[in-house]
C-alpha cells in the first residue's frame, strides 16, 4: 500500500514534466527545427513537424492569451476602442467591423500554402505554383503585421514567426524541386520570353510579388461582397485602441482597486451597483457609488476614533479579503458581491450616523481629491473635533 502514493508522486512528476516540456520547451524546439528545415530543404519529416507546429501553436497561443487575460497582467477584451475599460484591460487588437477581410487574407493563404504543397514539377504548370506563393504573400506580411500590433508581448510571436519560417521553407524548397527536374529534363530551344522567365525558378518570388496585386484586388472583391468597405484590411489595424498601428483614441480606463470587495463591487452592472459619480484613489479614477461611500468613511472613522482596532482589522482583511477579491472577474460576480455586502453597508451606515454629527458630509466628500484633508478641515471649522 505504501507503493501507491510513490507511483501516485511519480505519474505527477511525469504530468508536470509534459506540460513543462510542452508549455515552454516545445516551441523552442519546433522553432530550431524549423529554422534547420528553411535551411536544409532535405530534412526528413519536415512536413509532421509543419503539422505539430500549427496544431500545438495554436493551442499554446490560445492558451496564453487566456491565462495573461485571466491573471489582467495583459488584460484584453474583445471591446470596440469607444468602450470605457477597467484597469489593465485593453480593447480588441482587431477592428470587429472589419476583421472579416483579414480571415480571408489568412485563408487565401492557407489555400495557397496547399496548392504550393501539392504542386509536382512537370505535373503542375509553373504559373500555378506562382500564384499559390502570391496567395501566401499577403497572409505572411498580415503575420508580421499581427507581431508589431502586438508590440513587445514576444511570447505571441513565436506561432506567426514559425509559421513564416515554414512557408519560405516549402517555397525553397518548392524552387529546388523544380530547378532538379528542369535540369534532368532539359530546357528547349524554342522557348518564348514568359516560358524562360517562368522556367527560372530563381524568378519565382518575384513574379509572385509582382502578381500578388490582382490576389489582393480578388480578396478585395470577395470581402466588399461580406460588406466590408475597400480599405477594410488597412481599418482592421488601425480602427482599434491601445495597439502599435490604432488610431483611435479611447476613453481613459477606470481604476477599481482588486484588492478590495467594495471596490470591485463599484464595477458591477449599473442597474445594480447604482453608480454616482468619478472618483479619485491612488492618483487613479474610480467608480463610486453609495455602498463604496459608506464603507470608505466607515474605514475612516475607525481610524480617527481607534487607530489599533482599525490597523488589526485591516490587516485582517488585508490577509484574507484580498484573495477573494482577486477572484472577482467579471461584472456578474462584482454584483453578487455587491448584493453579500449590503448587510455590513447598513452596518457601517448606523455607525457612521451614531458616531458623526455631519453623516452624509462625511459620506458625501470620499474619494474627492484630498478628501481627508478636507474633512479634517471642515469638522475644525464646524468646531466637530
Amino acid at each position: 500500500m505504501e507503493s501507491i502514493p510513490i507511483v501516485r508522486e511519480l505519474l505527477a512528476l511525469i504530468l508536470w514534466g509534459a506540460i513543462i516540456f510542452i508549455c515552454f520547451f516545445s516551441p523552442i524546439t519546433l522553432s530550431i527545427l524549423n529554422i534547420r528545415g528553411l535551411i536544409k530543404p532535405e530534412m526528413r519529416h519536415k512536413k509532421i513537424i509543419w503539422l505539430i507546429t500549427a496544431f500545438l501553436g495554436t493551442c499554446l497561443t490560445i492558451l496564453y492569451n487566456s491565462i495573461t487575460d485571466e491573471l489582467g497582467s495583459l488584460s484584453r477584451t474583445d471591446a470596440y476602442w469607444t468602450k470605457q475599460l477597467y484597469n489593465l484591460q485593453r480593447h480588441q487588437m482587431l477592428c470587429s467591423g472589419h476583421r472579416e477581410t483579414y480571415i480571408i487574407v489568412l485563408i487565401v493563404g492557407v489555400l495557397g500554402f496547399v496548392g504550393l504543397m501539392l504542386s509536382r514539377p512537370g505535373k503542375t504548370p509553373p504559373l500555378l505554383s506562382v500564384l499559390a506563393m502570391a496567395a501566401m504573400y499577403p497572409a505572411m506580411i498580415s503575420v508580421i503585421i499581427f507581431c508589431i500590433q502586438v508590440g513587445f508581448d514576444m511570447i505571441n510571436w513565436v506561432f506567426p514567426i514559425n509559421l513564416n519560417l515554414i512557408c519560405w521553407s516549402l517555397i525553397r524548397e518548392k524552387l529546388e524541386e523544380y530547378d532538379a527536374w528542369m535540369d534532368m529534363e532539359g530546357r528547349s530551344a524554342d522557348e518564348t520570353w514568359f516560358q524562360r522567365i517562368l522556367s527560372k525558378s530563381k524568378n519565382w518570388p518575384l513574379i509572385a510579388l509582382l502578381l500578388m496585386l490582382p490576389v489582393l484586388g480578388v480578396i478585395l472583391g470577395i470581402s466588399i461582397l461580406f460588406g466590408q468597405s475597400p480599405d477594410s484590411l488597412i481599418r482592421t489595424w488601425t480602427e482599434t485602441a491601445d495597439w502599435t498601428f490604432s488610431q483611435m483614441q479611447a476613453p481613459p480606463n477606470v481604476q477599481y482597486d482588486e484588492h478590495y470587495l467594495c471596490t470591485v463591487a463599484a464595477g458591477g452592472h449599473e442597474k445594480v451597483v447604482k453608480p454616482l459619480r468619478m472618483g479619485e484613489r491612488h492618483g487613479h479614477r474610480v467608480v463610486v457609488n453609495r455602498q463604496l461611500e459608506i464603507a470608505n468613511a466607515f474605514e475612516l472613522v475607525l481610524e480617527e476614533k481607534t487607530p489599533r482596532f482599525h490597523k488589526a482589522l485591516r490587516s485582517f482583511y488585508d490577509k484574507y479579503g484580498f484573495p477573494v477579491a482577486r477572484m472577482i472577474k467579471t461584472k456578474a460576480a462584482a454584483d453578487i458581491v455587491y448584493t453579500i455586502m449590503k448587510p455590513l453597508e447598513w452596518i457601517f451606515l448606523l455607525f457612521i450616523y451614531a458616531t458623526q454629527a455631519r453623516p452624509e458630509d462625511l459620506i458625501t466628500i470620499q474619494y474627492l481629491p484630498g478628501y481627508r484633508e478636507t474633512w479634517r478641515e471642515f469638522k475644525k471649522k464646524k468646531g466637530l473635533n
